[in-house]
């Protein structure tokens, strides 16, 4: 059996967008997060949540974007947030999260790595 030298080669190139439901709370997140670690599993090293439609999150909700971003810089990988609006964006902005997960007004913008992701 051959073995694979370079894992690069299964790295995903495009950015990966999740879609948040309209509720993140600590019913929920748990889902999430195993499935940003499958998409880290399958070679994703650039994810974007996308939250148009993202109504309210919770404590336990806003602990997802931070354990998701420390999942993608455990594998040199980048998080970003889109379209996070209302009470959602509120929390998010005042539990500091922004400091650790840049958000971007729309997925468009987001699509474009940052260029400290691109040089690696």
């Amino acid at each position: 059996m051959q073995q694979i030298e370079n894992l690069d080669a299964w790295r995903v190139t495009e950015p990966e967008i999740m879609e948040m439901d309209r509720y993140l709370s600590g019913a929920n997140a748990p889902d999430v997060e195993e499935d940003v670690r499958l998409c880290i599993a399958s070679g994703a090293r650039d994810m974007i949540l996308d939250c148009a439609q993202l109504g309210y999150l919770t404590g336990a909700g806003a602990r997802l974007f931070l354990n998701a971003a420390r999942m993608m810089k455990d594998v040199g990988g980048a998080l970003r947030v889109g379209n996070l609006s209302g009470q959602p964006r509120d929390l998010f902005m005042a539990c500091g999260l922004d400091v650790f997960v840049p958000v971007e007004e729309d997925v468009a913008v987001a699509r474009v790595p940052d260029k400290a992701f691109a040089a690696q």
